[in-house]
C-alpha cells in the first residue's frame, strides 16, 4: 500500500508539472500581456516599466521557473494583473461556489443514476429500461450550454419558479441558496448521470449472471437481498471508476455552466481571466483544479478496497 501511494504521488507531481508547463507556455505564446493590459496610447517607456515591474521583461523560461519556485516553496502563484491582488486569494474566494456545485452534482448523480441503472438491469428490455436508456443517451447528447439555456427558459421565463442566475451562500440562507443551485446542478448532473446509469446497468447485468448470484437465489434469499447486498456492491466497482473519471468532466463542464448561470466559481474566473489575459490567475486555477482532480482519483482507488477487500493496490 505504501509503495502504491508513493508511486501515485510521484506520478501526480509529474502530471501537475506537465500541465503547468503546457498552460504557462500556451498562454504566453498568445500575446504580450503588457500590450493588452496597458492603454493603446501608452508610450514605450511605460510599457517597459510595466514589464519590469511585473517581471515580464525576463525570458519566458525564467518567468516559468520563478513562478514554479514561488508556487512550490511559498504557495505564491503571483499577483493578478487586473485585480492587483494575489491570484490564490481570487481563487480562494471562488472555490467554495465551485465545491458547492460539484457536491450538488454528485448528489444528483447518486440519487438518479444508480437506482435507475439497477432498475434497468433487474428488468432488462422492459419499458422502464427503454425509457432509462433513452434518457441516458439524450442526456449525453445534449450540449451543456443548450441544456442550461433550456432550463432557464422553462423554469425561469415560461414558468418563473427558480432564479435564472446568481448565487447565495448556504451559510447565509440555506433554503434560499438551494433555489440558485437547483438549475446548474441539474444541467451538469444529468449529463454525467447518463454515463453512470449506463455503466451501472452494464455492471449489474454482468454480475447478475455470475454463479454466486444463482447460488444466493438457490439458498432462498430474497431478491432484494441478492440485488442490494450481494450484487450491487460488486457492480459498483466499475461505476466508481467512471465517477472518478467523470469528475474531470464536472470540473470542465462547470466552466460552461458557471458562465450560463452566472455562477461565481473558479470556472467563471478562468474564462474572465483568459479574456483579460490575466495569465497568472489562469495558470494558478488550472494547476489547482488538476491537483483537485488527481486527489479525487487517488481517493477512488482507495474506495475500491472498501467495496471489495480482495482488490489489491499494487
Amino acid at each position: 500500500m505504501k509503495t502504491y501511494v508513493v508511486r501515485r504521488l510521484v506520478q501526480s507531481v509529474g502530471v501537475c508539472l506537465v500541465i503547468s508547463i503546457i498552460s504557462f507556455f500556451l498562454l504566453f505564446m498568445n500575446a504580450d500581456p503588457a500590450l493588452l493590459l496597458l492603454p493603446p496610447e501608452a508610450e514605450v517607456k511605460d510599457i517597459q516599466a510595466f514589464k519590469t515591474q511585473m517581471g515580464l521583461d525576463q525570458p519566458v523560461i525564467v518567468q516559468y521557473a520563478r513562478f514554479l519556485g514561488r508556487a512550490v516553496f511559498h504557495a505564491d502563484f503571483g499577483q493578478s494583473f487586473v485585480a492587483k491582488v494575489p491570484a490564490l486569494e481570487l481563487i480562494a474566494e471562488r472555490l467554495p461556489a465551485t465545491v458547492e456545485l460539484t457536491l450538488a452534482v454528485m448528489i444528483v448523480v447518486s440519487l438518479v443514476s444508480i437506482p435507475v441503472g439497477v432498475l434497468s438491469a433487474v428488468r432488462p428490455y422492459s419499458l422502464a429500461d427503454n425509457v432509462a436508456t433513452f434518457c441516458a443517451l439524450l442526456g449525453q447528447a445534449m450540449p451543456l450550454y443548450w441544456f442550461g439555456i433550456m432550463l432557464i427558459l422553462t423554469f425561469s421565463l415560461w414558468f418563473p419558479i427558480l432564479p435564472s442566475m446568481g448565487f447565495m451562500s448556504p451559510f447565509q440562507d440555506f433554503l434560499g441558496s438551494l433555489k440558485f443551485l437547483v438549475l446548474p446542478a441539474i444541467a451538469l448532473g444529468l449529463r454525467m448521470a447518463g454515463v453512470v446509469t449506463r455503466m451501472t446497468r452494464s455492471s449489474m447485468l454482468d454480475e447478475l449472471g455470475q454463479d454466486y448470484v444463482r447460488t444466493a437465489r438457490a439458498k432462498g434469499l430474497s431478491e432484494k437481498t441478492v440485488i442490494f447486498i450481494h450484487t450491487l456492491k460488486n457492480a459498483l466497482i466499475p461505476t466508481v471508476t467512471i465517477v472518478g473519471l467523470q469528475f474531470g468532466t464536472i470540473l470542465g463542464g462547470s466552466v460552461v455552466i458557471e458562465m450560463v448561470f452566472s455562477w461565481p466559481g473558479v470556472g467563471q474566473l478562468i474564462v474572465n481571466s483568459i479574456l483579460t489575459r490575466d495569465y497568472l490567475v489562469v495558470q494558478a486555477a488550472v494547476l489547482l483544479l488538476a491537483v483537485f482532480f488527481l486527489s479525487v482519483n487517488l481517493v477512488v482507488d482507495f474506495v475500491y478496497t472498501l467495496l471489495n477487500p480482495r482488490v489489491e493496490l499494487v
